[in-house]
């Protein structure tokens, strides 16, 4: 009887009592929504994995059956088509190697050292110049002569660094530069992470991006480009806020973009 009672004890509206009563239920909502959602990313985790198993095998098997066909028929590579079966194939085979990183970029824990960032963008400067021909397309390079040493996990910031010079590269067209930036932070972007801040800039002269673009470039399979697995952005950023960093855009139609990383420089401000 007692606890018939209590059911049907309603605390007078706008009470202390009420207050807590309301704001016990929320925390309670929002406990069963947070396991909803945990269980919905285990779930989809899981199907990833089970479509990009089941696509790698039959992918390896073509692979291997276009190989044969060109030892056992070596004529058929001058088919009309058969430059676009190759070129399909790679694209598949890129889109796996992007959705693999993607998934395990999800619990992404970064093995950071000391490094010379310097001398690591200019290995980064390097290796990314054959994407170039150096003639309509450029990448520029700058940085400091003074060396500038940063905490970090260098393998993945080395593939968020190259996800984002192509990305720039593929906004070109024909012809344009890509600009790979090493620079002091302002206030307002040491601010923005409250911690003494590194800033490297990936700058195109491309078609730029509209707002509404911008609003969704980082999520997930979302591309405008023909061959683009919509994956290199979303990777990038979980990269760098592995790092404890953020990944900022500003873009103008017509005038190219500017992808910013802030990066902590402190072994403590990274996750």
């Amino acid at each position: 009887m007692n606890d018939e009672k209590e059911d049907l004890y309603r605390p007078p509206a706008g009470s202390m009592e009420q207050l807590i009563r309301e704001n016990n239920n929320l925390k309670a909502e929002n406990r069963q929504l947070n396991q909803k959602l945990i269980e919905l990313e285990e779930d989809t985790q899981a199907s990833l994995s089970a479509i990009s198993h089941e696509l790698r095998n039959s992918l390896t098997l073509l692979v291997g059956s276009v190989q044969l066909m060109e030892q056992d028929y070596p004529n058929v590579a001058s088919t009309r088509y058969w430059s676009s079966i190759h070129s399909d194939l790679s694209h598949m085979q890129a889109f796996l190697q992007d959705l693999s990183s993607f998934k395990s970029l999800k619990a992404l824990v970064p093995h950071c050292r000391l490094c010379d960032l310097t001398a690591f963008l200019r290995d980064v400067y390097h290796n990314c110049q054959t994407w170039f021909d150096g003639i309509h397309r450029r990448l520029i390079l700058s940085c400091p002569k003074t060396h500038s040493i940063l905490y970090a996990d260098t393998a993945k910031l080395y593939q968020a660094i190259t996800n984002l010079i192509k990305n720039g590269l593929e906004a070109l067209g024909h012809e344009g530069t890509v600009s790979l930036c090493l620079r002091e932070a302002t206030e307002d972007e040491t601010l923005l992470l409250g911690t003494e801040t590194t800033v490297i800039e990936i700058k195109d002269t491309g078609v730029g991006l509209s707002a509404k673009q911008q609003e969704v470039i980082f999520q997930p399979f979302f591309t405008d480009k023909a061959n683009g697995t919509g994956l290199g952005l979303p990777i990038a950023r979980n990269i760098v806020e592995s790092h404890g960093g953020k990944l900022c855009i500003s873009s103008c139609p017509g005038k190219g973009s500017v992808f910013t990383i802030l990066l902590p420089r402190l072994p403590n401000a990274v996750k």
